[in-house]
């Protein structure tokens, strides 16, 4: 399997994960960020679940994109993950739900968990729609030959399914059966560099969505801690002195423990960053100081003197 768009975490999924960090409430909106955390966390852990029984199958002539996001008309759908096979298109939209599950008799999936029932989207309806919208895609990239084969796969361990006569709903640990056993029922039609041009028109079209949890979650700045963490201990705020970072917890030293702090204002804020924005987020008080070790990050700059803006895309 040649992975063309490989699995990564959503921005809301980052963002969440930074907030969480820096959030210094215990409020609603604490809670709220912690749901929401826990269930992008959980959907991608399950997406991982996914590549380990993806690669158990008889994939090796396929083309894999993950978390595929393209604009049809005036909207946009994404697809969990689309798998491209010399005669069949895979369409997967990846569930990760426990408890008992079912359809009621207006075909909503319900979740019976802890005495209580979750009302859910039909997800076969989901991938249906996308695989209707998929299909308007490959006709126009001239594809209109190649079927589309869509599934729905539960991947947490604990879900007890209780859908009957629906071959292609299914837990995580029968993929690798049924996409072998499909895969013999669609004879090839498509040479594998024709496959291979698809897949990378396909990557080129993918936009992902964009968030501002700030601004989704009206967080003040003020419950927003500033500063460098230490990398040692997690919980000291680290301090400079004489030309590094210290922290008083663990009498930890660190040089470049400011570097994931910028990462961390990139994830939130943006990449574009000023002296004072960075002496604000990394409680700095000398604009020299501040100057100083983002100069010797090599950033690509915008304009100059007091509104020289330092561009944080290339920090890893």
């Amino acid at each position: 399997m040649e992975v063309i768009l490989p699995l990564v975490k959503t921005e809301l999924h980052e963002q969440l994960e930074v907030l969480g960090r820096r959030y210094s409430g215990n409020d609603r909106t604490f809670s709220e960020l912690k749901d929401d955390y826990g269930r992008e966390e959980a959907g991608f852990y399950g997406e991982r679940q996914l590549d380990y029984y993806l690669r158990l199958s008889d994939l090796s002539e396929v083309f894999s994109l993950a978390g595929l996001r393209m604009k049809w008309d005036r909207h946009y759908f994404q697809i969990d993950r689309l798998l491209l096979d010399a005669g069949v298109c895979f369409v997967i939209e990846v569930k990760h739900l426990k408890g008992n599950l079912f359809f009621n008799e207006k075909g909503q999936l319900i979740q019976q968990l802890h005495d209580q029932d979750f009302k859910y989207d039909n997800p076969y309806t989901q991938v249906k729609l996308q695989t209707k919208q998929l299909r308007q895609v490959l006709n126009r990239a001239g594809f209109s030959d190649l079927p589309i084969h869509p599934l729905v796969v539960f991947t947490h361990k604990n879900a007890r399914l209780n859908f009957v006569n629906t071959p292609d709903i299914l837990a995580l640990q029968q993929l690798t059966f049924q996409i072998d056993e499909l895969l013999k029922q669609y004879a090839p039609i498509r040479e594998k560099s024709e496959l291979r041009k698809l897949a990378q028109n396909l990557k080129r079209q993918h936009t992902a969505k964009g968030e501002n949890v700030l601004r989704r979650y009206h967080v003040d700045l003020d419950k927003i801690r500033r500063g460098v963490f230490c990398p040692e201990c997690g919980s000291g705020l680290m301090e400079r002195v004489h030309g590094t970072w210290y922290c008083k917890l663990c009498k930890r030293k660190d040089c470049h423990a400011h570097i994931p702090a910028l990462i961390d204002y990139r994830t939130l804020f943006g990449q574009l960053i000023t002296n004072k924005q960075a002496r604000w987020f990394l409680r700095v008080e000398s604009r020299y100081t501040m100057h100083r070790l983002l100069k010797e990050l090599n950033l690509p700059v915008v304009g100059n003197n007091k509104l020289t803006q330092y561009n944080l895309s290339k920090l890893k």
